[in-house]
């Protein structure tokens, strides 16, 4: 195998598992460490490397597999969702869950609320929703699905949200800076989250503490876009004072 292919199918298994090891890759291509290494090298920018484990960088612009994402920080993950179902969601809302991993577990936190209506672009979340809330009424939107992200987005998509009225949208970011504000890697999935936030009530971005100072291809809105934001003890303070002095409500959920 030639190192360009090589280094394509490398990226290929990160964007269907977290990590790697080194010494796993290198059984896996019949190479040696060293020639991992190189490979590792030339890929600066798209791959990063912590004792041993490879994974892709986050500022890459490469959009990992949802399974893949489900794996990364799902502790921090799971907090922040729960923090969220059980400060921002009353019996007989309303609700919009986009798809992403973080808001998808906040299906597992919100078994006690009575009487919801959840409408979601995310086929798994789809799932998770009809398994853990037999009471809810739970609405898909439709559109066109994109395998990697398991997220329904296109024309249809917006046509649809165009009806709805929901009193609080709840919705991630695989970026956040200050300056860029929101960020995600691809510009359907922008798009949808922005017709969602046209028409909720509130928006409620949950967002951990990895995701600040990333940057990502598209804005999906300025940092006063959202109403409320929730993280974890670890987000850089300075970001969480500029998204106070911006009129946003930061929660921080309590440590592990």
């Amino acid at each position: 195998m030639r190192s360009e292919e090589r280094r394509a199918a490398l990226l290929d298994l990160l964007l269907a598992q977290e990590t790697a090891g080194i010494e796993d890759l290198s059984g896996r291509f019949g190479v040696s460490h060293m020639t991992i290494r190189r490979d590792l090298a030339a890929m600066t920018g798209q791959v990063a490397v912590e004792r041993g484990r490879v994974r892709l960088a986050q500022d890459s612009g490469i959009e990992p597999r949802y399974a893949a994402k489900q794996r990364v920080n799902a502790a921090l993950k799971a907090r922040i969702a729960r923090y969220a179902a059980e400060h921002f969601v009353d019996d007989g809302d309303v609700i919009l869950l986009e798809g992403g991993t973080t808001v998808t577990a906040m299906a597992r936190c919100l078994g006690t609320k009575r009487d919801l209506t959840v409408v979601t672009n995310g086929q798994f979340t789809l799932g998770e929703l009809a398994r853990l809330l037999p009471g809810a009424t739970v609405m898909s939107t439709g559109g066109v699905l994109r395998d990697l992200s398991f997220t329904y987005v296109g024309p249809a998509v917006e046509e649809f949200l165009r009806g709805i009225h929901a009193r609080t949208l709840f919705v991630s970011a695989t970026g956040f800076t200050l300056e860029h504000g929101f960020t995600d890697p691809n510009p359907l999935e922008a798009q949808v989250r922005r017709c969602m936030a046209a028409c909720a009530e509130r928006v409620v971005a949950l967002v951990d503490s990895t995701k600040f100072g990333v940057v990502s291809l598209v804005t999906v809105t300025p940092p006063d876009g959202v109403d409320v934001l929730v993280t974890d003890p670890a987000a850089p303070p300075a970001a969480l004072k500029g998204l106070r002095q911006a009129g946003v409500d930061v929660h921080v959920t309590p440590g592990p």
